[in-house]
């Protein structure tokens, strides 16, 4: 048995018989391995051609002769030395899976996430379809405050220019407001309990009350602002006229008392009529300044609660009460300025009918995405004792 150098350097084991010529077996030189942990050594073969290559053997195999050592080489030098035979230890671990906990220690930086962390992506979970007939009856609410301030503001023109006498002015609101008890008595017919007629009776002992303290203040309210330019209080008026508008509480749940917003808006409202009621001096009739505050308390106090009581009964006897209100400013303001009548026509016609289109336009754009990277909401489990 000879050993004989391989193609890539390599020596191989060969059986072949001896010829005449007698070559030299290469010689094998042992070096013993660096990192050898169990007194395994390593052999270096060497050949004439100056070809070499490590291999290793069976510990403790220096003592046997050249053909056991022979016979135990079993590697070449092109594979990697066996763990625990010249080799060395491997003491890496393999990774634990990463989860989304943030009270243990991983082996992942902070902000690491893994493939499945887009999995938990939504997108337009709470994205709401609109129906076009419903928001056109929704606009109703909106139209009809505008087209109550445009009305406030008509009478006040009125009142101004004695158009309208202050005694004709309170008698007409008190009428009114009688009668929109009396009607919503007529709708809560069906519904009537003793606490709806309790929160009545504190609404007119309310009105009563404040009645008589605009009409004890009217000379003090009259000459107000009578050191202020009217430009000022033009501007003024338009400006918390504006507020008014926005800090409106257009909800319908609000039945018994104002809250906020609402309360932003009926304070705006108040101080824009005694703003306008300050000019009424030039009347020179405290009259006429008390029928035009009880007149600004009856149409931004009690108006707009029977308004939202229409619309939580009816949303078609709501959007009548908006075209009756659109129509009656249209024709006070028809006598005072046709150009503001027909602008109020035709922004009445686009809050209500152009409005919603351009709403359910753009609803298509809508992109709203929710994920684990939100905000925890705890759910918090109530246990009633009944």
């Amino acid at each position: 048995m000879k050993i004989v150098p391989g193609r890539i350097g390599v020596p191989f084991l060969s059986r072949r018989r001896d010829t005449g010529s007698a070559t030299p077996p290469p010689q094998l030189q042992t070096e013993r391995s660096p990192n050898a942990d169990d007194g395994g050594a390593a052999v270096r073969a060497s050949s004439p051609n100056g070809d070499a290559g490590m291999r290793a053997i069976e510990p403790h195999a220096e003592t046997r002769g050249s053909e056991h050592t022979s016979a135990a080489v079993y590697t070449n030098a092109c594979s990697p030395l066996p763990i625990g035979v010249g080799g060395r230890h491997s003491h890496a671990r393999a990774r634990r899976p990463w989860r989304k906990l943030l009270y243990i220690k991983q082996d992942y930086p902070d902000d690491y996430v893994d493939d499945t962390f887009l999995m938990e992506l939504q997108k337009n979970t709470n994205v709401r379809m609109y129906d076009y007939s419903t928001i056109v009856m929704q606009t109703s609410v909106v139209t009809q405050h505008i087209s109550s301030i445009m009305v406030f503001i008509a009478v006040f023109i009125n009142l101004y220019s004695s158009s309208l006498t202050g005694q004709l002015l309170l008698w007409s609101s008190s009428v009114s407001t009688v009668l929109g008890f009396i009607l919503w008595d007529l709708l809560n017919m069906y519904l009537r309990t003793p606490e709806q007629r309790i929160i009545r009776l504190k609404l007119i002992k309310g009105a009563v009350l404040f009645a008589l303290l605009l009409f004890g203040l009217s000379p003090i309210l009259r000459t107000l602002t009578e050191d202020t330019s009217s430009d000022t209080i033009w501007a003024m008026t338009v400006i918390f006229f504006c507020v008014n508008l926005a800090f409106h509480d257009y909800s319908t749940g609000n039945l018994t008392n104002i809250r906020f917003p609402g309360s932003v808006s009926l304070n705006a409202a108040i101080l824009a009529s005694v703003l306008l009621a300050s000019q009424l001096d030039q009347l020179d009739s405290n009259l006429s300044v008390f029928a035009f505050l009880a007149f600004a308390l009856e149409w931004f106090g009690l108006f707009p609660i029977f308004r939202r009581y229409l619309k939580r009964i009816s949303a078609a006897a709501s959007m009548t009460m908006a075209v009756l209100l659109a129509l009656v400013a249209a024709v006070m303001f028809m006598f005072i300025s046709r150009a503001v009548a027909l602008l109020h026509l035709f922004g009445t016609l686009f809050i209500t009918f152009v409005c919603p289109l351009w709403l359910i336009w753009v609803q298509r754009y809508k992109n709203e995405i929710h994920g684990p990277w939100d905000e925890a909401r705890p759910i918090v489990h109530r246990y009633y004792n009944y």
